[in-house]
């Protein structure tokens, strides 16, 4: 208790000589800091102000038309046929390799005649070529 008691009149004593500078300060300083702190307020309110004022609206103010997009189905289809190794990567569960291996297929083969016989190729199950529905044709 004798510790804390002493902690506590050394305490008192420091905030008391801290007040009485504070007082006594010239008051240079002390305007200084407070043109500081208004300066700054005043450019946090603008910048507030500034950042509402110019924000973007949350909805336009009327809707938008969307372009007109039959007819471009027919450049998001990969035809198996003509279809290169990038483009074969584009569908559902082709990388580099299976992609390869239905090149090889096609030209040890012949063309495709339909999607469903792209199962036939080594490595290709009918679920594969099922996820592909909508987006692979032959020609």
């Amino acid at each position: 208790m004798q510790g804390f008691c002493k902690f506590f009149r050394r305490s008192l004593s420091f905030w008391r000589k801290v007040r009485y500078n504070e007082r006594n300060a010239s008051s240079g300083p002390a305007k200084k800091e407070k043109l500081f702190l208004a300066l700054s307020l005043a450019a946090v309110v603008l910048c507030t102000v500034l950042a509402f004022g110019f924000a973007v609206p949350l909805q336009a103010a009327e809707p938008q038309v969307l372009p007109d997009t039959t007819g471009l189905e027919q450049y998001m289809l990969v035809d198996l046929n003509t279809a290169d190794l990038s483009a074969l990567c584009t569908l559902p569960g082709v990388g580099e390799k299976r992609a390869q291996t239905i090149l090889d297929y096609r030209t040890q083969n012949g063309p495709f005649e339909r999607v469903e016989d792209a199962a036939n190729v080594p490595g290709l199950t009918q679920t594969i070529v099922d996820s592909w529905a909508g987006m692979a044709t032959v020609s």
